[in-house]
Protein backbone atom coordinates (compact mmCIF):
# COMPACT_ATOMS: atom_id res chain seq x y z
CA UNK A 1 0.00 0.00 0.00
CA UNK A 2 1.13 3.21 -0.87
CA UNK A 3 2.62 6.15 1.91
CA UNK A 4 0.01 8.37 0.95
CA UNK A 5 -3.12 5.84 1.01
CA UNK A 6 -1.71 4.48 4.42
CA UNK A 7 -2.11 8.32 5.91
CA UNK A 8 -5.27 8.75 3.95
CA UNK A 9 -6.71 5.47 6.07
CA UNK A 10 -4.86 6.71 9.33
CA UNK A 11 -6.79 10.38 9.27
CA UNK A 12 -10.21 9.31 8.08
CA UNK A 13 -9.87 6.63 10.87
CA UNK A 14 -9.04 8.92 13.63
CA UNK A 15 -11.88 11.28 12.38
CA UNK A 16 -14.49 8.61 12.75
CA UNK A 17 -13.25 7.79 15.97
CA UNK A 18 -13.09 11.45 17.25
CA UNK A 19 -16.34 11.30 16.26
CA UNK A 20 -17.46 8.24 18.07
CA UNK A 21 -15.69 9.32 20.95
CA UNK A 22 -17.74 12.67 20.54
CA UNK A 23 -21.13 11.19 20.28
CA UNK A 24 -20.06 9.28 23.06
CA UNK A 25 -19.91 12.05 25.20
CA UNK A 26 -22.47 13.77 24.20
CA UNK A 27 -25.10 11.04 24.53
CA UNK A 28 -23.60 10.05 27.95
CA UNK A 29 -23.91 13.76 29.23
CA UNK A 30 -27.48 13.73 27.61
CA UNK A 31 -28.24 11.25 29.94
CA UNK A 32 -26.65 12.77 33.08
CA UNK A 33 -28.81 15.69 32.75
CA UNK A 34 -31.80 13.22 31.70
CA UNK A 35 -31.14 11.57 35.17
CA UNK A 36 -30.35 14.60 36.79
CA UNK A 37 -33.72 16.31 35.45
CA UNK A 38 -35.70 13.49 36.69
CA UNK A 39 -34.29 13.15 40.14
CA UNK A 40 -35.10 16.69 40.48
CA UNK A 41 -38.36 16.86 39.42
CA UNK A 42 -39.19 13.95 41.83
CA UNK A 43 -37.66 15.36 44.72
CA UNK A 44 -39.67 18.77 44.05
CA UNK A 45 -42.91 16.38 44.05
CA UNK A 46 -41.95 14.73 46.81
CA UNK A 47 -40.81 17.87 49.38
CA UNK A 48 -44.27 19.75 47.14
CA UNK A 49 -46.22 16.98 49.16
CA UNK A 50 -44.40 17.26 52.42
CA UNK A 51 -45.21 20.85 52.19
CA UNK A 52 -49.11 20.33 51.50
CA UNK A 53 -49.37 17.50 54.63
CA UNK A 54 -47.28 19.90 57.09
CA UNK A 55 -50.04 22.60 56.13
CA UNK A 56 -52.71 19.82 56.70
CA UNK A 57 -51.51 19.18 59.89
CA UNK A 58 -50.80 22.48 61.00
CA UNK A 59 -54.68 23.75 59.60
CA UNK A 60 -52.73 26.43 57.35
CA UNK A 61 -53.40 27.68 53.65
CA UNK A 62 -51.37 25.62 51.04
CA UNK A 63 -48.61 27.99 49.08
CA UNK A 64 -50.12 29.21 45.82
CA UNK A 65 -46.30 29.67 44.38
CA UNK A 66 -43.89 27.21 44.71
CA UNK A 67 -42.51 27.36 48.33
CA UNK A 68 -39.15 25.11 46.65
CA UNK A 69 -36.16 26.31 45.57
CA UNK A 70 -32.94 24.09 44.25
CA UNK A 71 -30.12 25.66 45.71
CA UNK A 72 -27.87 23.48 43.90
CA UNK A 73 -28.10 19.97 42.27
CA UNK A 74 -28.73 18.25 45.14
CA UNK A 75 -29.93 20.57 47.51
CA UNK A 76 -33.21 22.08 47.93
CA UNK A 77 -34.74 24.60 50.53
CA UNK A 78 -38.12 24.35 51.53
CA UNK A 79 -39.77 27.86 52.48
CA UNK A 80 -43.32 26.91 55.10
CA UNK A 81 -42.88 29.57 57.16
CA UNK A 82 -44.74 27.94 59.52
CA UNK A 83 -44.63 25.29 62.62
CA UNK A 84 -42.63 22.45 61.94
CA UNK A 85 -42.83 18.95 63.92
CA UNK A 86 -39.57 17.35 62.93
CA UNK A 87 -40.98 13.31 64.16
CA UNK A 88 -43.68 14.57 61.37
CA UNK A 89 -41.29 16.37 59.11
CA UNK A 90 -38.38 13.68 59.09
CA UNK A 91 -41.53 10.77 58.22
CA UNK A 92 -43.42 12.76 55.41
CA UNK A 93 -39.67 13.26 53.74
CA UNK A 94 -38.38 9.79 54.29
CA UNK A 95 -41.94 8.07 52.96
CA UNK A 96 -42.20 10.73 49.90
CA UNK A 97 -38.55 9.94 48.56
CA UNK A 98 -39.32 6.32 48.72
CA UNK A 99 -42.51 6.87 47.02
CA UNK A 100 -40.92 7.91 44.24
CA UNK A 101 -38.05 5.40 43.82
CA UNK A 102 -35.35 7.37 45.69
CA UNK A 103 -32.80 5.61 47.39
CA UNK A 104 -30.05 8.06 48.32
CA UNK A 105 -29.76 9.03 51.99
CA UNK A 106 -30.27 12.18 52.49
CA UNK A 107 -29.48 15.12 55.18
CA UNK A 108 -32.21 17.89 56.30
CA UNK A 109 -32.17 21.05 58.35
CA UNK A 110 -34.27 23.14 59.70
CA UNK A 111 -33.75 26.90 60.48
CA UNK A 112 -35.50 29.36 62.10
CA UNK A 113 -37.16 32.41 59.61
CA UNK A 114 -36.02 35.02 62.12
CA UNK A 115 -32.43 34.31 62.86
CA UNK A 116 -32.01 32.62 59.44
CA UNK A 117 -30.03 29.93 61.65
CA UNK A 118 -29.93 26.19 61.78
CA UNK A 119 -32.06 24.94 65.09
CA UNK A 120 -31.75 21.03 64.20
CA UNK A 121 -30.19 18.87 62.06
CA UNK A 122 -30.08 15.05 60.90
CA UNK A 123 -29.04 12.42 58.20
CA UNK A 124 -31.54 9.77 57.36
CA UNK A 125 -30.43 6.24 55.74
CA UNK A 126 -32.84 5.10 53.45
CA UNK A 127 -31.78 1.45 53.65
CA UNK A 128 -31.82 1.19 57.66
CA UNK A 129 -34.08 3.58 59.16
CA UNK A 130 -33.14 3.80 62.76
CA UNK A 131 -36.60 4.98 64.85
CA UNK A 132 -35.66 7.69 66.82
CA UNK A 133 -37.59 8.25 69.96
CA UNK A 134 -36.71 11.62 70.73
CA UNK A 135 -37.26 14.60 68.86
CA UNK A 136 -36.33 18.24 70.25
CA UNK A 137 -39.68 20.54 70.63
CA UNK A 138 -39.18 23.90 68.67
CA UNK A 139 -40.71 26.75 70.18
CA UNK A 140 -40.96 29.19 67.61
CA UNK A 141 -43.83 29.84 65.05
CA UNK A 142 -42.01 29.98 61.85
CA UNK A 143 -40.15 27.29 60.06
CA UNK A 144 -38.16 26.81 57.11
CA UNK A 145 -36.15 23.25 56.03
CA UNK A 146 -33.81 22.07 53.60
CA UNK A 147 -33.02 18.71 52.64
CA UNK A 148 -29.68 17.63 50.93
CA UNK A 149 -28.32 14.52 49.19
CA UNK A 150 -24.60 13.90 49.44
CA UNK A 151 -24.31 10.69 46.86
CA UNK A 152 -26.87 12.08 44.18
CA UNK A 153 -23.72 11.99 41.33
CA UNK A 154 -22.98 8.52 42.42
CA UNK A 155 -26.05 7.55 42.23
CA UNK A 156 -27.23 8.59 38.55
CA UNK A 157 -23.48 7.41 37.49
CA UNK A 158 -24.53 4.01 38.67
CA UNK A 159 -27.51 4.51 36.81
CA UNK A 160 -25.93 4.81 33.40
CA UNK A 161 -25.40 1.04 33.12
CA UNK A 162 -25.56 0.90 28.90
CA UNK A 163 -23.98 3.63 28.83
CA UNK A 164 -20.68 2.42 30.98
CA UNK A 165 -21.02 -0.66 28.91
CA UNK A 166 -20.66 1.30 25.62
CA UNK A 167 -17.96 3.54 27.25
CA UNK A 168 -15.93 0.18 27.96
CA UNK A 169 -16.54 -0.65 24.50
CA UNK A 170 -15.29 2.86 22.84
CA UNK A 171 -12.23 2.49 24.81
CA UNK A 172 -11.40 -1.22 23.85
CA UNK A 173 -11.93 -0.18 20.28
CA UNK A 174 -9.57 2.63 20.94
CA UNK A 175 -6.84 0.78 22.33
CA UNK A 176 -7.26 -2.00 19.77
CA UNK A 177 -7.10 1.20 16.93
CA UNK A 178 -3.70 1.79 18.66
CA UNK A 179 -2.18 -0.90 18.41
CA UNK A 180 -3.44 -1.52 14.54
CA UNK A 181 -1.70 1.58 14.18
CA UNK A 182 1.26 0.53 15.78
CA UNK A 183 1.62 -2.80 14.18
CA UNK A 184 0.97 -0.76 10.92
CA UNK A 185 3.65 1.37 11.04
CA UNK A 186 5.98 -1.43 12.43
CA UNK A 187 5.48 -3.80 9.55
CA UNK A 188 5.85 -1.14 7.17
CA UNK A 189 9.03 -0.08 8.38
CA UNK A 190 10.14 -3.56 8.72
CA UNK A 191 8.91 -4.01 4.72
CA UNK A 192 10.61 -1.04 3.64
CA UNK A 193 14.25 -1.92 5.54
CA UNK A 194 13.16 -5.87 4.11
CA UNK A 195 13.17 -3.74 0.68
CA UNK A 196 16.20 -1.72 0.73
CA UNK A 197 18.26 -5.09 2.13
CA UNK A 198 17.20 -7.16 -0.93
CA UNK A 199 17.70 -4.04 -3.39
CA UNK A 200 21.48 -3.54 -1.69
CA UNK A 201 22.09 -7.14 -1.99
CA UNK A 202 21.07 -7.91 -5.37
CA UNK A 203 22.60 -5.08 -6.57
CA UNK A 204 25.84 -5.93 -4.56
CA UNK A 205 25.32 -9.62 -6.24
CA UNK A 206 25.25 -8.25 -9.82
CA UNK A 207 28.08 -6.72 -10.06
CA UNK A 208 30.57 -9.24 -9.57
CA UNK A 209 28.22 -11.98 -11.68
CA UNK A 210 27.97 -9.50 -14.52
CA UNK A 211 31.94 -9.57 -14.43
CA UNK A 212 32.72 -12.93 -13.77
CA UNK A 213 30.55 -14.15 -16.54
CA UNK A 214 32.03 -11.27 -18.97
CA UNK A 215 35.94 -13.27 -17.79
CA UNK A 216 33.93 -16.84 -18.47
CA UNK A 217 33.58 -15.61 -22.32
CA UNK A 218 36.73 -14.04 -22.50
CA UNK A 219 38.17 -17.11 -21.18
CA UNK A 220 36.51 -19.64 -23.44
CA UNK A 221 37.42 -16.91 -26.68
CA UNK A 222 41.13 -17.29 -25.83
CA UNK A 223 41.61 -21.29 -24.73
CA UNK A 224 38.94 -22.79 -27.15
CA UNK A 225 40.32 -26.01 -25.99
CA UNK A 226 41.82 -26.24 -23.07
CA UNK A 227 39.50 -26.24 -20.30
CA UNK A 228 36.43 -25.53 -22.23
CA UNK A 229 34.72 -27.77 -20.10
CA UNK A 230 35.29 -25.95 -15.95
CA UNK A 231 34.44 -22.79 -18.09
CA UNK A 232 31.37 -23.74 -19.33
CA UNK A 233 30.36 -24.95 -15.67
CA UNK A 234 31.50 -21.71 -14.32
CA UNK A 235 29.38 -20.43 -17.16
CA UNK A 236 26.18 -22.27 -16.40
CA UNK A 237 26.33 -21.59 -12.79
CA UNK A 238 26.92 -18.24 -13.18
CA UNK A 239 24.02 -18.11 -15.50
CA UNK A 240 21.53 -19.93 -12.61
CA UNK A 241 22.79 -17.78 -9.92
CA UNK A 242 21.91 -14.54 -12.03
CA UNK A 243 18.51 -16.02 -12.81
CA UNK A 244 18.19 -16.78 -8.91
CA UNK A 245 19.25 -13.01 -8.30
CA UNK A 246 16.55 -11.71 -11.13
CA UNK A 247 13.80 -13.63 -9.17
CA UNK A 248 14.95 -12.64 -5.63
CA UNK A 249 14.66 -8.85 -7.56
CA UNK A 250 11.56 -8.97 -9.07
CA UNK A 251 10.12 -10.38 -6.16
CA UNK A 252 11.11 -7.46 -4.20
CA UNK A 253 10.11 -5.15 -7.29
CA UNK A 254 6.65 -6.66 -7.43
CA UNK A 255 6.02 -5.79 -3.13
CA UNK A 256 6.41 -2.10 -4.29
CA UNK A 257 3.23 0.44 -4.93
CA UNK A 258 4.82 1.31 -8.29
CA UNK A 259 2.22 1.65 -11.19
CA UNK A 260 2.39 -0.91 -14.24
CA UNK A 261 3.61 0.00 -17.32
CA UNK A 262 0.77 -0.72 -19.79
CA UNK A 263 0.95 -1.25 -23.95
CA UNK A 264 -0.59 -2.82 -26.70
CA UNK A 265 0.81 -6.21 -27.87
CA UNK A 266 -0.52 -8.51 -30.29
CA UNK A 267 -0.76 -12.22 -28.35
CA UNK A 268 0.09 -14.87 -30.98
CA UNK A 269 3.10 -12.99 -31.45
CA UNK A 270 4.31 -12.63 -27.94
CA UNK A 271 3.02 -16.01 -27.29
CA UNK A 272 5.76 -17.42 -30.38
CA UNK A 273 8.58 -15.18 -28.81
CA UNK A 274 8.29 -16.66 -25.48
CA UNK A 275 7.42 -20.59 -26.74
CA UNK A 276 10.42 -20.40 -29.19
CA UNK A 277 13.03 -18.87 -26.30
CA UNK A 278 11.63 -21.34 -23.89
CA UNK A 279 12.20 -24.24 -26.19
CA UNK A 280 15.59 -23.21 -26.68
CA UNK A 281 16.43 -22.42 -22.96
CA UNK A 282 15.30 -26.00 -21.75
CA UNK A 283 15.97 -28.21 -25.17
CA UNK A 284 12.57 -28.76 -24.75
CA UNK A 285 10.56 -29.09 -28.13
CA UNK A 286 7.38 -30.75 -26.05
CA UNK A 287 5.85 -26.51 -25.55
CA UNK A 288 2.92 -26.85 -27.79
CA UNK A 289 0.16 -23.93 -27.63
CA UNK A 290 -2.87 -23.13 -28.89
CA UNK A 291 -4.61 -20.30 -29.73
CA UNK A 292 -8.22 -20.20 -30.47
CA UNK A 293 -8.80 -16.74 -31.43
CA UNK A 294 -6.46 -14.73 -33.59
CA UNK A 295 -5.28 -11.15 -33.99
CA UNK A 296 -5.47 -10.81 -29.82
CA UNK A 297 -4.93 -7.50 -28.69
CA UNK A 298 -4.29 -7.19 -25.36
CA UNK A 299 -3.44 -3.72 -23.36
CA UNK A 300 -1.23 -4.91 -20.26
CA UNK A 301 2.69 -4.88 -19.05
CA UNK A 302 4.82 -7.39 -21.14
CA UNK A 303 7.25 -7.57 -18.49
CA UNK A 304 5.06 -8.57 -16.03
CA UNK A 305 3.07 -11.21 -18.53
CA UNK A 306 6.08 -12.48 -19.59
CA UNK A 307 7.36 -12.82 -15.85
CA UNK A 308 3.87 -15.11 -15.10
CA UNK A 309 4.08 -17.17 -18.33
CA UNK A 310 7.98 -17.83 -17.92
CA UNK A 311 7.52 -18.79 -13.93
CA UNK A 312 4.88 -21.19 -14.85
CA UNK A 313 6.51 -23.13 -17.58
CA UNK A 314 9.79 -23.15 -16.13
CA UNK A 315 8.18 -24.62 -12.78
CA UNK A 316 6.27 -27.19 -14.69
CA UNK A 317 9.41 -28.16 -16.58
CA UNK A 318 11.17 -28.42 -12.94
CA UNK A 319 8.34 -30.83 -11.82
CA UNK A 320 8.13 -33.63 -14.24
CA UNK A 321 6.26 -31.55 -16.79
CA UNK A 322 7.70 -33.53 -20.36
CA UNK A 323 4.53 -31.81 -22.43
CA UNK A 324 3.93 -28.45 -21.78
CA UNK A 325 0.68 -27.34 -23.38
CA UNK A 326 -0.30 -23.42 -23.80
CA UNK A 327 -4.26 -22.86 -24.59
CA UNK A 328 -5.35 -19.28 -25.28
CA UNK A 329 -9.36 -19.03 -25.45
CA UNK A 330 -11.75 -15.58 -25.48
CA UNK A 331 -13.71 -15.51 -22.46
CA UNK A 332 -16.12 -11.85 -21.32
CA UNK A 333 -14.33 -9.17 -21.77
CA UNK A 334 -10.79 -10.70 -22.00
CA UNK A 335 -9.12 -14.04 -22.42
CA UNK A 336 -8.11 -17.09 -20.38
CA UNK A 337 -4.59 -18.25 -20.73
CA UNK A 338 -3.83 -22.28 -19.04
CA UNK A 339 -1.21 -23.78 -19.00
CA UNK A 340 -1.18 -27.32 -18.55
CA UNK A 341 1.57 -30.03 -17.72
CA UNK A 342 1.81 -33.57 -17.07
CA UNK A 343 4.23 -33.83 -13.81
CA UNK A 344 3.99 -34.43 -10.28
CA UNK A 345 1.30 -32.06 -9.59
CA UNK A 346 0.42 -30.49 -6.33
CA UNK A 347 -1.27 -32.16 -3.40
CA UNK A 348 -4.78 -30.22 -2.49
CA UNK A 349 -3.44 -29.35 1.21
CA UNK A 350 -0.77 -27.32 -0.28
CA UNK A 351 -2.87 -25.39 -3.36
CA UNK A 352 -3.49 -22.38 -0.97
CA UNK A 353 0.26 -22.03 0.16
CA UNK A 354 2.26 -22.83 -2.85
CA UNK A 355 1.81 -18.78 -3.85
CA UNK A 356 3.23 -17.72 -0.52
CA UNK A 357 6.47 -15.78 -0.71
CA UNK A 358 9.15 -18.17 0.26
CA UNK A 359 6.82 -21.12 0.63
CA UNK A 360 8.09 -24.66 -1.26
CA UNK A 361 5.88 -27.63 -0.61
CA UNK A 362 7.65 -30.13 2.12
CA UNK A 363 9.70 -33.33 1.19
CA UNK A 364 10.59 -35.98 3.33
CA UNK A 365 13.55 -35.30 5.43
CA UNK A 366 13.02 -31.74 4.23
CA UNK A 367 15.04 -32.20 1.05
CA UNK A 368 14.22 -30.52 -1.77
CA UNK A 369 14.94 -31.94 -5.30
CA UNK A 370 14.34 -29.38 -7.05
CA UNK A 371 16.37 -26.06 -6.20
CA UNK A 372 14.63 -22.66 -5.36
CA UNK A 373 14.06 -19.81 -3.14
CA UNK A 374 10.03 -20.44 -3.28
CA UNK A 375 9.23 -17.22 -5.32
CA UNK A 376 7.78 -18.33 -8.43
CA UNK A 377 4.62 -18.65 -7.92
CA UNK A 378 4.97 -15.67 -5.82
CA UNK A 379 5.85 -13.41 -8.53
CA UNK A 380 2.91 -15.42 -10.91
CA UNK A 381 0.03 -14.04 -7.78
CA UNK A 382 1.89 -10.38 -7.60
CA UNK A 383 1.98 -10.11 -11.14
CA UNK A 384 -1.58 -10.89 -11.86
CA UNK A 385 -2.59 -8.39 -9.14
CA UNK A 386 -1.06 -5.67 -10.76
CA UNK A 387 -2.36 -6.82 -14.22
CA UNK A 388 -5.66 -7.25 -12.55
CA UNK A 389 -5.80 -10.62 -13.41
CA UNK A 390 -7.52 -13.93 -11.93
CA UNK A 391 -5.80 -17.13 -10.86
CA UNK A 392 -7.48 -20.97 -10.83
CA UNK A 393 -5.60 -24.18 -10.10
CA UNK A 394 -6.21 -27.80 -10.91
CA UNK A 395 -4.13 -30.47 -9.93
CA UNK A 396 -3.78 -33.73 -8.71
CA UNK A 397 -0.81 -36.04 -7.55
CA UNK A 398 0.78 -37.89 -10.37
CA UNK A 399 -1.38 -36.73 -12.84
CA UNK A 400 -0.05 -33.18 -13.34
CA UNK A 401 -1.41 -29.54 -13.25
CA UNK A 402 -3.52 -26.49 -15.00
CA UNK A 403 -2.86 -23.12 -14.27
CA UNK A 404 -5.62 -20.99 -15.87
CA UNK A 405 -5.28 -17.23 -16.06
CA UNK A 406 -8.01 -14.30 -16.59
CA UNK A 407 -7.07 -11.20 -18.10
CA UNK A 408 -9.01 -8.24 -19.33
CA UNK A 409 -8.53 -7.10 -22.96
CA UNK A 410 -7.54 -3.70 -21.26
Amino acid sequence: MKSSNIRILVVLAIVTLIGIVSTQIYWVNRAIDQQDQVFSHNVQAALRNVVESLCEANGTQIPTGNPIEQVSGNYFIVRTNDRIDLKTLEYLITAEVRERSITDDFEYGVYDCQSDKMVYADNVNLVSVEHKDFFPELKEEEYYFGVYFPSKSKTIIGGLDLWKFTTVLTIVVLLFFGYGLFVIFKQKRLSEIQKDFINNVTHELKTPLATLSLATGTLAEKFPEEGNKYIEIINQETVRLENHVEKILKGAMLDDTSDVSLEPIQLDEFLMALVARARQQYQRKMIDWNLECENIRLVTDPNLLDNILSNLIDNAIKYGGSKIELEVVSVRKGIALTIKDNGIGIPEDQQKKIFNKFYRIPESKDQHNVKGFGLGLYIVKKSLQKLKGKLSLESNEGVGSKFTITLPYG
